[in-house]
């Protein structure tokens, strides 16, 4: 993979799906042949080594996730103390913001954001750590996505969300499961009465229908299920 001068991949939005379908032939192959959740934690613990904590990152929860690729020290929030603390980490050590647990879509998403991270990203943060070896290099994931990368952390948060979403969403089972749900539902589509109402379900109702059963085939947010569905131009 080509690197620029900042060592941060050249990646194209359209190379994203190529990339996801490398990624799952490495380490999923089976969610390449049928429409499934991805099974992050799996895979970044016991295929790629990495070791998943759940803690208070931030105290405001602006950090959703946190890789780790050197070892040595870094600042987390105590919320016991409600202070922050250097704490010694270690190489291949994944941080994901505890308060998630009440959204499973989320925290599997900042999973594999972060594994991409590991994946496509080593080579820029290992470098970059030469230059204190006391302190660890992160890269800290902010709860904001990245719209119009400029910056060469940007440039990295924009390609870890991209390629996240095309890992946890293949781009073929994604539309397969949703030409299923299309065909579904097609028939529950009700009769407009006026410009207001409907006598049963109108077609944006359906349309809500089909993302929340995309969502949990998937197990990601409703809204990265419709993000997924408008990147792939997908007719619902």
């Amino acid at each position: 993979m080509r690197l620029n001068k900042d060592l941060v991949p050249i990646i194209r939005k359209d190379d994203m799906d190529s990339l996801a379908t490398t990624f799952l032939q490495t380490y999923c192959p089976e969610a390449l042949r049928q429409p499934m959740p991805l099974p992050v934690e799996d895979i970044a613990e016991l295929q790629m080594g990495l070791d998943i904590d759940y803690i208070n990152i931030t105290d405001d929860g602006s950090t959703l996730g946190m890789m780790i690729f050197s070892d040595g020290v870094t600042e987390i929030y105590d919320k016991d103390t409600g202070r922050y603390v250097r704490q010694k980490v270690t190489r291949g050590t994944m941080f994901v913001e505890s308060d998630l647990d009440d959204n499973r879509g989320r925290e599997r998403f900042t999973i594999a954001h972060e594994m991409v991270h590991w994946d496509k990203h080593q080579l820029r943060f290992t470098t970059l750590s030469y230059h204190d070896k006391a302190l660890a290099k992160a890269c800290r994931c902010p709860k904001e996505k990245v719209l119009r990368a400029k910056t060469p952390d940007e440039w990295l948060e924009w390609q870890a969300d991209n390629l996240a979403a095309a890992i946890l969403m293949p781009a073929k089972m994604f539309g397969l499961k949703a030409k299923e749900l299309k065909s579904k539902y097609h028939g529950r589509i009700g009769v407009k009465i006026n410009d207001l109402m409907w006598r049963g379900f109108s077609p944006s109702m359906i349309t809500e229908f089909i993302i929340s059963d995309l969502a949990q085939t998937f197990q990601v947010s409703n809204q990265a299920a419709q993000i997924r569905c408008n990147t792939l131009q997908l007719a619902i």
